[in-house]
């Protein structure tokens, strides 16, 4: 597969040029596509761009003025991993933000660039080369001056340092009436999810983090306070539950249903255990199928926010399915008959993304 480079509109930085080859070989190793794929660096816009865009015809475009070579490789990483998934994987555009394909691209952006300055420690003046300058620009702000230079800088800043994002709902309050009432999915989305998401936020604000994948923050809960633990929980365990969730009834897809057949003999069996262990949670959590650390399907129950993934959770491991069983889930239609809400959940699983999840996490 062959990879055309281009600088444009004035986009050619020296350092960057130093920097760009072994990262696209790192791109090329960890994503591989088919198709030829031409990557152009640019100084101005292409389009409604922000910081990089694609084209169907296999095209990338990175924004380089005004930004750090890190920033900018991480763009082109997060470009990448769309391409992959169109080239390769044969998905559809997702939404712009949110969404299985908005997630994947950004964890692994942050990922990929993590791993190139692990790989090349010696390239770390040339990949935060830029910084000073955008701090100059920045003060610009203050001093009203080239007004549209100004608005073009702080929107750049303002992406780099974006906050943990709201997954947008991808069904109707509705469309599910027959596992959970509208009433009840209007209010734990709007109200529970929303706020956790905004509490997190808040709490990420008031010290110097820097910017974090929600992804990475539940990895590395332990070095958090409680505050960030129970509400980056909660927001990344009800991220992942929405998506987990199908207006249309679905059966296991090959992959997973294999590994369920393997380790609980049947899925009448796991059905069973995953239920049982849901009964036994004493107030409120939530019960996880898991791909653990050595690959196997174990099911397990977190209390409160917790989830399989936290570096804090003895056993745990990539949570494949979950299920919510705060009362505040369930309570408008099942009341105090948590079983019966358990027992329903089974209509309305997304076996097509816990699939994906398994295989995504069987990948890494």
């Amino acid at each position: 597969m062959k990879v055309k480079i281009k600088h444009v509109n004035g986009g050619s930085k020296s350092s960057l040029k130093e920097i760009i080859e072994p990262f696209v070989k790192l791109l090329q190793k960890e994503y591989p596509l088919v198709n030829e794929v031409s990557i152009n660096f640019t100084g101005d816009r292409v389009g409604g761009m922000s910081t990089g865009s694609r084209t169907d015809k296999s095209e990338i475009f990175v924004l380089t003025n005004g930004r750090m070579n890190r920033d900018i490789l991480r763009t082109l990483a997060h470009e990448w991993v769309h391409e992959y998934q169109r080239d390769v994987l044969g998905r559809e555009k997702g939404p712009d933000i949110g969404g299985e394909n908005e997630d994947q691209a950004n964890s692994e952006a942050g990922r990929l660039i993590k791993v190139f300055e692990k790989e090349f420690p010696e390239k770390e003046n040339i990949m935060y080369e830029g910084l000073t300058k955008i701090e100059s620009k920045l003060k610009l702000l203050n001093e009203q001056i080239l007004k549209r230079e100004k608005e073009n800088i702080h929107e750049n800043f303002l992406m780099e340092m974006k906050k943990i994002g709201i997954e947008k709902l991808p069904y109707s309050y509705s469309s599910i009436k027959r596992f959970v009432d509208p009433e009840t999915m209007n209010v734990h989305y709007n109200k529970h999810y929303k706020g956790y998401v905004k509490k997190l936020n808040d709490a990420l604000s008031k010290k110097n983090y820097g910017d974090l994948e929600l992804e990475d923050i539940i990895k590395t809960i332990g070095k958090f306070d409680d505050t960030i633990r129970n509400n980056a929980g909660g927001a990344f365990n009800h991220a992942l539950f929405w998506k987990m969730l199908s207006p249309k009834k679905q059966r296991p897809q090959k992959e997973t249903l294999e590994l369920i057949n393997k380790y609980f003999k049947n899925i009448k069996n796991m059905k069973d255990e995953f239920n049982e262990t849901a009964k036994e949670r004493f107030g409120s959590g939530w019960v996880w199928l898991v791909l653990n650390k050595q690959n196997k399907l174990t099911i397990m129950s977190t209390p409160n926010q917790d989830n399989p993934l936290m570096n804090i959770v003895k056993n745990g491991g990539y949570p494949i399915l979950g299920l919510d069983l705060w009362e505040h889930a369930y309570y408008l239609r099942y009341r105090n008959k948590r079983d019966q809400y358990v027992k329903k959940f089974w209509d309305s699983v997304n076996w097509e993304f816990v699939n994906e999840l398994l295989l995504l996490r069987l990948k890494k």
